[in-house]
């Protein structure tokens, strides 16, 4: 099947994020142990130990975030994330894209004819592309509501 088009997130912002919050947490947990009189080598590299932990964890996040993709081909639509194709939805068994929220984070639904659940594909990172997205959904199915 012929990819049309391939849209990657934007992960900048993320990153940074991830990047100040483990400045944050390794700052302040050494000013805490300096304030608290418990600075010792010891006590610190443990710190820094448990710390390298959280920022493994973060390198992993960011690297399953930048892996994802949404692929544009002839006949469907294709969310990817490590390589794998983790949603499949054909254009012409949609009936209803609608923009919305679960748990909080925002996601786009996708109501298909052949499924009673809708299928959820995630509106972050991908915020700037769902426009040109949904207008490619809506010349390749005419009769698909396309909701924001």
């Amino acid at each position: 099947m012929k990819v049309i088009k391939t849209y990657y997130p934007k992960v900048r912002a993320i990153e940074l994020f991830m990047f100040l919050v483990s400045g944050i947490v390794v700052s302040f947990g050494t000013l805490l142990l300096w304030i608290k009189g418990d600075l010792s080598f010891e006590r610190w590299r443990t710190f820094m130990m448990i710390g390298l932990i959280y920022v493994l964890f973060c390198i992993f996040l960011s690297f399953c975030i930048r892996t994802q993709r949404i692929e544009l081909t002839e006949y469907r639509i294709e969310h990817k994330l490590l390589g794998l194709s983790r949603r499949s939805v054909a254009f012409s068994s949609m009936k209803k894209v609608m923009f919305g929220k679960v748990n909080g984070s925002p996601v786009v639904a996708i109501i298909n004819g052949n499924m009673e659940k809708p299928i959820f594909v995630p509106y972050l990172p991908f915020e700037k592309d769902w426009e040109e997205i949904s207008s490619f959904i809506k010349e390749r199915n005419h009769k698909v509501i396309i909701s924001m």
